[in-house]
């Protein structure tokens, strides 16, 4: 409620807030409220006239010399004590009412005479209730307040409350009677107002009552709301004595904007007395709980959120210099977790108390206190933070803290800035720019060129000189450093003083340090960090205009490294290209010619570069106006002969170009682009169809565009091919942005071209040339376009394309009737793919079961097939009916395989759409489990006689168990959880492995007196790859996998585009073939699990049993084919899980395996994997693996005179320590795990002395060897049996983990170990 009608806006809102009711409070309960609601709204609008004077007043006050009622019912029940009201001021509501006599005592009128009749009669019955205690209500058991309207208590509370009204009411006219005579008099505004004493002594005694009303229930609480805004007033006023009133009103200002429930309001109310914190005395003793009331300010979000919580911490920092240590430990405390919003609003509080102080200092150089607080914020608070931003190991404490220093870095070119920078940052910069701690130097780095020129502004211009050289001279030996992270800082620091002060630097100096960075760091052969930052700092430079004529002419030796192995570095190249671009007077072409930035981009779609990344996308841009030119002046025709002259010179360059187009160019743009991509594959054809006198009507229509005329190509498979790819890839990257309403007419512009019988021709042109016995090549690219063009038939409905899908299915049906090597040249999937995206999922599901059931059911077991001419006849009534035909199995097995890699994208929503449908994932799931049964049959019967088992059945088995492994794999990752984990399905298919496959090998090769595994060379099976391509399960970050490390399926990716598989004749007599052929699949199959949800104790249980087959077989192909795989296991549960289980297992069965040349390659290379891990912990665990396997096979294999340590462990495991002893980082780190080794142990003695004859000894591996040798060794001198129970040494903790499992492995039947 307004306190009076003359209140300021501010003053009122304040008090609107503290004076309003509780919304469900009971009008009995609080009577003093009680208002008009039909009133309410326009009260404090509208003037009423009343005939209430001060006569009226000073009888409800002298009647109230016993009781409050009088007075209280004079002020909120009018009709109670005075019946002589006329009827205007009885329908005055309370609010109203009130304001009518806070009006009178405002009046000009209500002199000192009327002032000291109206207080001196308050003032009796006021100590009355102060000594007596009458406001303060009655509690119940709990403790609660008593709410009565008609209570003792109430009434004392509301006439607590009429008391504050009415002084708050006189002190508001007074002032403003002062301010007038003031302005009339022109006498000085600073002069105190006086105050009558009668006003003075209750004014008193209620501010001595704010703290007892703390705890007096809602009316106590708005009572003293009326107190505060009393006090205020008396405060603001530049009343007599005013100090008097804050000394409670402060702290409970303060405690209430601390509340979790305050408001911004709160701390406006409190910032407006801030000027009131001055008298306080902060040496006190009492004053610590209010001090530590004012420190919790600096960590409060509503004080650092808002202008007036900033200004009142900042005027914190001026009371008292012992106040600025403390306020700034506390800020500190809340740098480390601090927000930059946060930080920034530090900053502001640092910079304005330091200019505060210093204009203070400035103002009155002879008072002391003003210096004081100065020195005391520079020495105590700037000082502190600059030196922690140099010397603190925590990066994240430096960044914090330059962001709280910004403020003055950014203003350093006000000379008292200046002046204060060079005096916190003299003692502590210079010395650290040479300190021997490598990150003091980085940090230092950056806040030299923060503070460049780091100077005293009034030392004159030979200083400044001096300053200057002696900052280039830092520079460069911080460019010269030995650390690269000290190089790159250096760089930096170069980058940002010469884009600022290019002009202040000598000529020569600038030349000294563009030498450092142009012609050393750019071509830094240690490290890619410090020549990226190179080309970053050149790309900083060239903001700044006055910079390019030094520049220009060192540009161009820039250019070769957009070529650099670092993505990094070649993506610098391409962003300084970029800015090279918007340069008037230069060019980008004259730093790196096109015909390498084509080839840059060509690369970066090859390998394991990525065609969508940075650094592609950059080239794009750069290169999408030659490309793809806009203006006015540019027709459609000139668009046509560039891209096609781009698509014959750089096939590659185009492609990667056409899977960025979507990042530069529009929805509509990139349609016209494919239409016009699509009439040149037409012309081509039509063309090429002319040549071979074939027709060409059906593509006429396409042709009827005059644009095309112009762009006169030959016919070329090569170009056509990568024509049709582009479309596809082009097609791709909008089609979701077809589907929005504003993108209909591009939509309609490909339904023109693409619509009718025209994809079904030109689908027809390129199938019909992979039958005609075409080189590998262009057999090769006809596939490439088949593929295209059915994507692009996906992207549209069925009905919009003519002949299309009944060409497909009669495809399907020839495919029966072809022999194996024209069936082996085409490809399926894409068709199979084409009638999943229409609808068509179940049937092709039912389509490529039935054909993969029928070969394994126990009828075909013999390898004879039993559909001979009834499948034909099948075929060809299918055809005619549009009905899928039953396929063979190799055709069947190659359409799944490609489907579940996702070698193309339509394969990826096909095996989406199959795995979402039950009936269709089901009917795949029982047709590939069928092998399983297929496999356990041929091993029984091979256990039972000799007969022959063909090679070909072997391999259409390990591609159907495969498949069944990955189509487990792609189910679960299609629920959505992560981390994924193993399906009963796939246990059963672990636990299969374990129970039937590894004993049957075991047991055959133990009779056998000739491991018939020699004659199988399994790694002649191809077909279905990895299908971890794309669209894949969320993986965790440390799964990001080289291409080696995955390349170790047992079913290579050789033939990716191909369907079937090669037919060999061969036979071989033993059920192993069949069981090493199982084992593989599944193996590769889960070391893709791996790769994607990490390990489990159940899948690693399993697979470490299975690297017993590695002792199995003599035949090279079949062990390179398995130790692949298992060391794919090994490394991705190391890596990932830190188990060391597999890893050990693997190890102790290389012992007695005589590795050929690719198993060199694959034991180096893992090796290399491992040791070159940032993570040392992962190296050190794998290290203290081998030398416990180490130590093991020396224990079993007992005393061996003569015999050299290296060929004790046997051929593998000799590979293995070889591999280790070569390389420079692993023999050190496989030295200090020595260290850890037992001081009496052989092992450790003998492993010493191949380090010194095998690895390449560095100064570090030097030391570590001298205090292995300075320890004395003795011979081991126990028992085999002692040693054979010795534990693996506890490395790190991860490794006790493995043990656990190491040891339950060793038991007869090992349970599932929880992780």
């Amino acid at each position: 409620n307004n306190l009076s009608l003359t209140m300021t806006a501010k003053q009122a809102d304040d008090d609107a807030t503290m004076e309003a009711p509780p919304a469900n409070d009971d009008a009995d309960i609080s009577f003093a409220e009680r208002e008009d609601d039909d009133d309410r709204e326009d009260a404090a609008d509208v003037h009423v006239a009343s005939s209430l004077d001060h006569s009226d007043l000073f009888s409800a006050v002298e009647e109230s010399v016993i009781s409050c009622r009088p007075l209280v019912d004079f002020f909120y029940h009018p009709n109670s004590t005075n019946n002589n009201d006329d009827n205007s001021a009885a329908k005055l509501t309370t609010r109203q009412r009130r304001d009518v006599i806070c009006s009178i005592v405002k009046s000009p009128k209500f002199n000192k005479t009327r002032a000291r009749r109206l207080f001196s009669g308050l003032t009796p019955l006021l100590r009355k209730v102060v000594d007596e205690e009458s406001y303060i209500p009655d509690q119940d058991d709990d403790g609660d307040v008593i709410v009565d309207a008609n209570a003792a208590s109430t009434l004392a509370v509301l006439y607590l409350r009429i008391c504050a009204f009415l002084v708050d009411a006189y002190l508001d006219g007074l002032l403003k009677r002062q301010r007038k005579g003031t302005a009339t008099s022109n006498n000085n505004n600073n002069k105190r107002v006086e105050v009558i004493d009668e006003v003075f002594e209750v004014a008193e005694m209620l501010h001595d009552l704010l703290f007892p009303l703390q705890n007096c229930g809602k009316e106590g609480m708005t009572t003293q709301s009326a107190i505060f805004s009393m006090c205020e007033n008396y405060w603001h006023g530049n009343f007599e004595d005013k100090e008097l009133f804050v000394t409670q009103l402060i702290p409970l200002l303060l405690v209430k904007s601390l509340e979790d429930t305050a408001q911004k309001n709160d701390v406006k109310r409190l910032c407006s007395i801030r000027d009131a914190i001055d008298l306080l005395d902060f040496e006190c003793e009492s004053i610590t709980t209010l001090k530590n009331h004012l420190l919790r300010t600096v960590a409060n979000p509503l004080f650092l959120q808002s202008t007036e919580g900033k200004k009142f911490i900042t005027h914190l920092f001026q009371v008292d210099a012992s106040l600025v240590v403390d306020l700034h430990k506390a800020i500190k405390v809340q740098l480390f977790e601090a927000k930059r919003s946060i930080l920034n609003a530090y900053g502001e509080i640092y910079y304005n108390a330091w200019k505060q102080s210093a204009e203070t200092t400035k103002e009155d150089e002879e008072e002391e206190q003003g210096g004081e607080i100065q020195t005391s914020i520079e020495e105590n608070a700037l000082q502190d933070m600059m030196y922690f931003q140099i010397h603190a190991a925590n990066p994240k404490i430096v960044s914090s803290i330059r962001i709280v220093l910004d403020k003055f870095y950014v203003n350093k070119k006000s000379p008292d800035v200046e002046s204060m920078l060079h005096r916190c940052y003299g003692p502590l910069l210079w010395r650290s720019l040479s300190a021997t701690n490598a990150r003091v130097r980085l940090q230092a780095a950056v806040v030299l060129s923060d503070t460049f020129p780091l100077r005293d502004p009034d030392a004159g211009q030979e200083w400044t000189e001096a300053c200057v050289q002696k900052s280039v001279e830092a520079l460069i030996s911080l460019m010269s450093d030995e650390v690269a992270a000290v190089r790159v800082a250096g760089s930096n620091a170069t980058a940002k003083i010469l884009s600022e002060f290019w002009v202040a630097i000598p000529a020569n100096d600038i030349r000294k340090l563009l030498n450092h960075i142009i012609a050393k760091h750019a071509s830094d052969l240690t490290s890619s960090a410090v020549r990226a930052t190179a080309i970053k700092t050149v790309t900083t430079l060239l903001e700044e205009d006055k910079t390019h004529a030094v520049l220009r002419s060192l540009l161009p030796s820039l250019g070769n490294l957009i070529h650099d192995k670092s993505e990094k570095v070649r993506l610098a190249v391409v962003e300084m290209l970029l800015f090279v671009k918007k340069i008037r007077g230069m060019k980008y072409y004259h730093i790196v010619d096109p015909q390498n930035l084509l080839s840059r981009l060509a690369d970066e779609g090859r390998g394991r570069n990525n065609p969508t990344g940075p650094v592609a996308i950059g080239l794009s841009e750069l290169l999408s106006n030659s490309f793809f030119p806009v203006g006015k002046n540019k027709t459609m025709s000139d668009i046509i002969n560039r891209t096609l002259r781009l698509l014959t010179d750089n096939p590659g360059a185009a492609v990667t170009f056409y899977r960025n187009a979507g990042t530069q160019l529009g929805v509509n743009s990139i349609s016209k682009l494919i239409a016009a991509l699509m009439r040149c594959l037409c012309m081509l054809i039509v063309q090429d169809k002319k040549m071979n006198c074939e027709d060409i009507s059906n593509l006429s229509i396409v042709m009827a565009d005059d644009e095309i005329d112009s762009a006169k190509v030959p016919p070329n498979t090569a170009l056509m091919a990568t024509i049709a790819e582009s479309i596809m890839i082009l097609w791709g990257s909008i089609e979701a942005d077809l589907k929005h309403e504003q993108n209909v007419s591009a939509a309609d512009i490909l339904m023109e071209v693409f619509s009718g019988n025209v994809l079904t021709e030109v689908y027809s042109h390129f199938e019909s040339k992979t039958v005609d016995g075409l080189e590998d090549v262009k057999l090769a690219e006809c596939s490439r376009a088949c593929v295209a063009i059915l994507d692009c038939a996906g992207k549209m409905k069925e009905a919009e394309i003519e002949g299309l899908r009944a060409h497909v299915i009669g495809e399907l049906a020839k495919a029966t009737d072809m022999p194996p090597e024209k069936r082996t040249r085409m490809n399926f999937s894409p068709n199979m793919a084409l009638l999943c995206e229409w609808g068509m999922t179940e049937d092709v599901a039912q389509c490529l079961s039935n054909s993969i059931l029928n070969y394994f059911s126990l009828e075909n077991l013999d390898g004879k097939s039993n559909l001979s001419k009834k499948r034909k006849l099948r075929g060809k009534k299918a055809a005619a009916k549009d009905e899928l035909p039953q396929l063979d199995i190799e055709t069947s097995l190659g359409i799944l395989g490609n489907i579940l890699k996702g070698s193309f994208p339509a394969s990826l929503s096909a095996r989406n759409s199959i795995i979402k449908s039950e009936t269709a994932c089901n009917a795949i799931s029982t047709a590939l489990q069928s092998a399983r049964t297929a496999a356990d049959t041929i091993i029984k019967s091979q256990q039972a006689d000799e007969s022959e088992v063909s090679i070909t059945k072997i391999k259409h088995i390990g591609n159907a168990i495969e498949c069944y492994g990955r189509l487990l794999i792609h189910k679960e990752a299609m629920r959505g959880e992560v981390p994924m984990r193993l399906s009963q399905e796939a246990k059963e298919l672990l636990s299969w492995v374990t129970d039937n496959i590894i004993p049957s090998m075991m047991k055959s090769v133990a009779v056998e007196e000739e491991n018939s595994l020699s004659k199988l060379d399994i790694s002649a099976i191809s077909g279905i790859g990895s299908p971890m391509t794309c669209d894949d399960p969320p993986r965790r970050k440390s799964n990001r996998r080289s291409a080696r490390e995955s390349d170790v399926s047992f079913l290579s990716s050789d033939q990716a585009t191909s369907n079937t598989l090669p037919g060999a004749s061969k036979h071989t007599s033993s059920g192993s073939a069949v069981s090493i052929s199982s084992a593989s699949s599944v193996l590769s199959t889960f070391a893709e699990w791996l790769s994607i949800s990490g390990a489990e104790s159940f899948l690693l249980i399993h697979i470490s049993k299975w690297c017993q087959v590695l002792g199995a077989t003599d035949n090279i192909k079949t062990r390179e084919s398995l130790l692949g795989s298992l060391f794919h296991v090994a490394l991705r549960s190391l890596k990932d899980d830190r188990d060391a289980t597999v890893f050990k297992e693997l190890l102790l069965h290389l012992k007695d395996v005589d590795p050929g040349t690719k198993e060199k390659e694959i034991i180096m290379e893992s090796l290399s994997i491992i040791t070159s891990l940032r993570d040392e912990q992962i190296a050190t665990q794998a290290l203290a693996t081998i030398i416990y396997v180490t130590r093991s096979i020396i224990v079993q294999a007992g005393e061996s005179d003569g015999a050299e340590f290296l060929d004790m462990v046997g051929p593998g495991m000799k590979e293995v320590l070889l591999s280790i002893l070569n390389n420079k980082r692993s023999s050190l780190l496989l030295a200090k795990c020595l260290l850890n080794e037992p001081k009496v142990s052989s092992v450790r003695e003998c492993l010493v002395k191949e380090i010194r004859a095998n690895s390449p000894m560095s100064d570090a591996l030097e030391a570590v060897v001298r205090d292995l040798s300075g320890e004395k060794v003795v011979t081991d001198g126990e028992s085999e049996e002692e040693t054979e129970v010795e534990e693996m040494p506890p490395i790190i903790p991860e490794q006790a983990e493995a043990a656990k499992i190491s040891a339950l492995l060793s038991q007869p039947e090992a349970g599932v170990v929880v992780a």
